[in-house]
């Protein structure tokens, strides 16, 4: 009886096979969370950003409307921003 030359060949010649069905490892996950936190993190320094801008533009438009209302009141000292009485 001759033996099969391929039998040795039916073992998984990769033993890291099996381990794909087990999930993630812990290295895995953590180098998730890293990845994760580092997008995170410039996200908020982006948006931190546009935010400082958006307070600077919005004080300045502030600034421009009190000149522009007190130069109309300038003009007009009996217009009380109200609508008259009668």
């Amino acid at each position: 009886m001759q033996k099969n030359p391929l039998g040795s060949a039916k073992k998984s010649l990769h033993p890291a096979k099996k381990l794909l069905n087990g999930g993630f490892s812990l290295v895995e996950l953590l180098v998730a969370v890293v990845a994760a936190s580092i997008v995170s993190l410039m996200a908020l320094q982006v948006y931190g950003g546009y935010h400082k801008l958006y307070l600077h533009l919005y004080g300045d438009y502030q600034k421009e409307t009190a000149a522009i209302l007190e130069e109309l009141r300038r003009l007009n000292p009996y217009f009380s921003g109200t609508s008259p009485e009668r």
